[in-house]
């Protein structure tokens, strides 16, 4: 099964809009989340696999999920009589070629059909330049910023689509990555930092997510900067150190958020909603993260897996520009890292510490250019004057 699906319900009140998430390590229990109709709430429901016959399988729901008058996402009070309904309700699901179909039905009797399939392609990105030299990145890097371009995030082969390292990991549920993962980081942060965060401030909150990305944590953040030179580092930096294991990578990537997008989905505060599908831009405070100040640091967040697709589909529904790229040769790694070098932007002044001093050093082995020889010192208790007589 899919790990993300995307279709349609038919519910009493009319056809609703849905989306269906599993995770890899729980594959009996999906969420599912529809929206769309006139006067209604948006909602989900947690469902649990009951019972399989081949290809077709049995839910029945678990949990509902709304949002508070607040935005946050809680398990609605109601009465006696929607709680009675959500508990009775139950969804049989078969899997086709293209996604899954079913229907559901409560103690009120039969309700409606379902429908999901992938994520719907409406075209690619189009707006992609060719570059056939690090010469003309540069360029391009010029042209975009007058365009409207104000983020950046490189990828070492143009094979690679925008995914978060939380849908990587086999998971989709934000819910369940909001009610157990985060929290049980929270505890071993505060642990190891001997500090505290109130994960009801945002700035706290912020700052948490941007810890949980920068070191490792599958996060459903997207890395961005401010500068293209910085995404561009990172794209000829990743292709050089893993040229061995690519062999058939030719070309590195570097995409390209518009201001159009950024001023539209920019919410006022830091926050994962997750019962519809959304992509937004976030600033997150770099506080104790010291990699995020020095890279200029962006995120953008998603509950979608094909966050390409998904801002491309934005872009035909609203009829401008939001995304774009530029791609240059592999075969311009090592002259673009030195050159990035030239300009302040090594790994040493991104990654600060050791590990950055050493892989800086392992990409200059690389530059056609000696380095600079070591200053020479006065010799330990003979100065200047001394060595002149």
């Amino acid at each position: 099964m899919e790990k993300q699906l995307f279709g349609t319900i038919e519910t009493r009140h009319g056809k609703a809009l849905a989306i269906m998430c599993s995770d890899e390590d729980r594959p009996d229990d999906v969420m599912i989340h529809w929206w769309g109709i006139a006067g209604q709430p948006t909602v989900a429901v947690l469902g649990r696999r009951v019972a399989q016959r081949g290809s077709e399988s049995d839910f029945q729901v678990v949990k509902l999920f709304a949002h508070d008058e607040r935005g946050k996402v809680i398990e609605p009070p109601g009465d006696a009589h929607t709680r009675r309904l959500t508990l009775s309700t139950r969804a049989t699901l078969k899997s086709t070629r293209s996604g899954m179909t079913g229907t559901w039905q409560d103690a009120d009797g039969p309700g409606g059909k379902i429908s999901l399939k992938p994520l719907a392609s409406r075209g690619s990105l189009a707006d992609v330049s060719q570059c056939a030299t690090w010469d003309e990145f540069k360029q391009w890097a010029g042209r975009v910023r007058a365009d409207g371009a104000v983020a950046f995030r490189g990828h070492g082969s143009n094979a690679f689509r925008l995914e978060t390292s939380f849908y990587r990991a086999g998971r989709t549920q934000l819910g369940r990555y909001c009610a157990d993962t985060l929290p049980r980081f929270h505890s071993h942060v505060e642990a190891v930092t001997n500090r505290r965060l109130n994960l009801a401030d945002p700035s706290d909150y912020s700052t948490l997510l941007g810890l949980a990305q920068h070191h490792g944590l599958p996060t459903p953040l997207l890395d961005w900067t401010d500068s293209p030179y910085i995404a561009a580092f990172f794209a000829f930096s990743d292709a050089l150190e893993n040229r061995s294991s690519r062999p058939n990578a030719t070309r590195v990537r570097v995409y390209g958020l518009t201001r159009s997008f950024v001023d539209r989905f920019s919410p006022p505060i830091v926050t994962l909603p997750f019962l519809e599908p959304y992509a937004c831009f976030l600033q997150v405070s770099p506080r104790d993260n010291p990699r995020l100040y020095a890279q200029q640091g962006r995120f953008l967040v998603s509950n979608v897996g094909n966050i390409e697709q998904f801002i491309c589909n934005m872009e035909r529904h609203f009829e401008t520009r939001f995304l774009m790229a530029a791609e240059v040769p592999v075969s311009f790694a090592s002259e673009a890292l030195e050159d990035l070098a030239f300009m302040g932007v090594t790994a040493a002044s991104l990654f600060p510490g050791l590990d950055g001093v050493c892989r800086m050093m392992r990409h200059s082995m690389t530059f056609r250019r000696e380095a600079l020889p070591t200053p020479a010192r006065p010799s330990e208790g003979k100065g200047i004057a001394d060595e002149t007589e």
